[in-house]
């Protein structure tokens, strides 16, 4: 009956589109939250067919369908959880479209990012400026059961990368894990002039062992999350506001279904410990997620002038702490 109920959706998708141009000018949020659960059941639909071609060139045909027919049901259950979690990032951010303003006009209210640190402060929370580098420490568990290290080092690169209009810097972060690069991305920031700043892109490029390789060197496996406002209707959005205010939920970035990040400023008072730099009383506190993985929490704490120093995510245990923090040269 479900599968059915896909492609009936799937029949019905022009006029229903053009039944909910005319809501969209009211409730634009949920008429996006609508079109996404489609394409996430006909995705599944399609990832069932693909499986259903691999399991008939199989010896094991029948319990391979029936495995793929569970993932199947595993999907639909998923498209409805994440569904559930864009209604309430509706509920947060209000119904209006998400429209930042882009172009030629939006750009000539951004800095350049060689002013930052140089005549321009820079934002007290998220300091872009050329040189500064964070290194962050998570103890993590192997597939061993051993107490390994995840690293996170995060560069303000010399670069400028132009996007829409906007001079945006290049900040490389790579991750590593138990001595293994699992991660490694290219972000695009940029600075507007009132100190708020915005996310423009990423890169990403994500590193897999697969077993029984010999030798077991990282292979690039997923570039998954990256975009590039501009580029297939994606938007940029706000990494972090110059003057945060407790309550206020946003977008960090709008690649529908692909990048979806928001934040919401839970205190400009709080208190965090870092081996680098302790605060107490004068730390922002946000809670980062995303509807495509619901019911996962990100806790980040910032000291103004250094940046992020401490964050935790939910359903991982150990805490993500500041080991060091360099400037970048005057």
């Amino acid at each position: 009956m479900k599968f059915r109920m896909v492609f009936t959706f799937s029949t019905m998708l022009a006029a229903s589109l053009a039944a909910q141009g005319v809501a969209a000018a009211v409730e634009a949020c949920s008429a996006t939250a609508n079109s996404l659960q489609r394409q996430c059941m006909l995705e599944g639909a399609s990832d069932l067919s693909l499986a259903t071609a691999v399991c008939i060139n199989r010896v094991d045909t029948a319990n391979c369908v029936r495995e793929a027919r569970s993932a199947y049901s595993a999907a639909l259950a998923n498209c409805n959880d994440v569904r559930e979690a864009r209604d309430d990032v509706c509920d947060a951010v209000g119904e209006a479209r998400y429209l930042p303003a882009f172009g030629t006009a939006f750009a000539a209210n951004f800095v350049h990012p060689n002013d930052i640190g140089h005549g321009v402060k820079p934002n007290p929370y998220l300091p872009i400026v050329a040189g500064n580098k964070w290194v962050y420490e998570k103890p993590v568990v192997n597939s061993d059961g051993e107490n390994v290290k995840e690293v996170v080092t995060v560069v303000v690169s010399n670069d400028t990368k132009l996007i829409e209009g906007i001079q945006c810097r290049v900040v490389h972060d790579t991750v590593v894990f138990d001595g293994e690069v699992i991660e490694d991305t290219d972000d695009w920031l940029a600075q507007d002039k009132s100190g708020n700043v915005w996310y423009c892109g990423e890169l990403v490029r994500d590193y897999e062992v697969t077993d029984g390789d010999n030798p077991e060197v990282p292979e690039l496996f997923s570039t998954a999350g990256t975009f590039k406002a501009g580029r297939d209707g994606a938007l940029p959005g706000i990494l972090m506001f110059a003057t945060p205010k407790v309550g206020t939920t946003y977008r960090e970035e709008a690649s529908w279904n692909n990048a979806e990040d928001l934040s919401t400023v839970l205190s400009v008072t709080a208190s965090a410990n870092s081996p680098f730099a302790n605060c107490v009383g004068n730390c922002l506190e946000t809670l980062a997620f995303t509807p495509k993985d619901p019911g996962v929490n990100e806790h980040k704490w910032y000291l103004p002038g250094v940046g992020q120093i401490a964050g935790t995510k939910d359903g991982e245990p150990g805490l993500l702490v500041l080991r060091s923090f360099t400037r970048g040269p005057k």
